[in-house]
């Protein structure tokens, strides 16, 4: 049987062995990482925590809705036993109560089976297996990455753990986040609390990029998730653009983790260059899917499309 549980019900330490335990779980449905994207979420439960789905929501114009938290690319159903997700999908998905009057949410790519939903759509990520030899990978470069990784080298770009996260994240916010209207002050704070709060799990890999003269161009932040490193957050700026130094940042995070039965998550994306980038180093698309559901009233149904 399926139910319901408030945010205050929820045993933390039985949701969090399920996750741990679970073939598909992530760091993103934790719940330390749910109570900093999404304080006071929700849960649907069956079996004594053997099945669970969080319910990340937030409330407008006196409508509870369901909703993706930023930098969490995907929840949905996750189980500890041998229960066929597949089949639990729609279930579930019907189970959430009425009074959440619209969805929008990523499921994960153990759960992209759901016939009958008002509305899915395919969102895509990209795996690398680096469960070989680096010379095993890196034979399935592209010609352009190589030639990156080689004009980075030529340039002088240094690497270094030395940087923070608050640089990187600093980095961005004065190049591509200038772009992103989409991410308030609020969200940035929210990242810097993840990334902190990870850290203090030893989740956390920080590389930055040098030019020759000592500024960072580039910096990535990996996050470490069951059996895959997640491409978490990254930026770069123009000379990092030019020089290559993404290209060399990521090759030495695969270098450096050859050999491990994880894979690395480029976490994204729908934008087609920056998918060519992911696939340039071998990856392979993944499917996830994409819920929506509107039972808003219509006056305001226009509002959520």
């Amino acid at each position: 049987m399926i139910y319901f549980l408030e945010h205050s019900n929820i045993d933390k330490k039985k949701w969090d062995d399920t996750i741990q335990h679970s073939a598909n779980g992530m760091v993103y449905a934790f719940s330390w990482y749910l109570d900093i994207v999404s304080p006071g979420w929700n849960a649907l439960i069956e079996d004594d925590y053997q099945v669970v789905f969080p319910l990340t929501w937030r409330k407008k114009y006196s409508f509870q809705y369901l909703f993706q938290p930023f930098f969490t690319q995907q929840l949905g159903i996750f189980s500890a036993g041998k229960n066929n997700l597949q089949k639990k999908i729609l279930e579930f998905l019907n189970a959430v109560p009425a009074h959440f009057r619209y969805i929008d949410i990523h499921l994960n790519v153990q759960n992209t089976f759901a016939p009958n939903f008002p509305k899915t759509f395919e969102r895509l990520t990209h795996h690398l297996d680096l469960n070989k030899a680096y010379n095993q990978i890196n034979v399935s470069y592209t010609e352009n990455l190589t030639r990156n990784i080689k004009r980075s080298l030529k340039n002088k770009i240094e690497l270094s753990s030395s940087i923070e996260a608050e640089e990187i994240i600093q980095l961005f916010r004065k190049n591509k986040g200038r772009e992103i209207n989409q991410l308030k002050e609020k969200d940035y704070h929210t990242l810097i609390r993840l990334v902190r709060e990870a850290d203090k799990r030893k989740l956390i890999t920080l590389v930055g990029a040098k030019t020759p003269v000592g500024n960072w161009c580039a910096g990535a932040i990996f996050l470490k998730s069951h059996h895959e490193y997640i491409f978490f957050f990254s930026a770069a700026n123009e000379e990092a653009r030019a020089s290559g130094a993404m290209s060399l940042l990521i090759d030495s995070f695969i270098q450096r983790h050859s050999n491990e039965n994880m894979k690395l998550d480029f976490e994204g994306s729908m934008n087609k260059n920056l998918a060519r980038f992911y696939k340039s180093f071998g990856s392979k698309e993944v499917v996830y899917l994409q819920v929506r559901k509107n039972t808003l009233p219509f006056y305001v149904r226009w509002m959520k499309r």
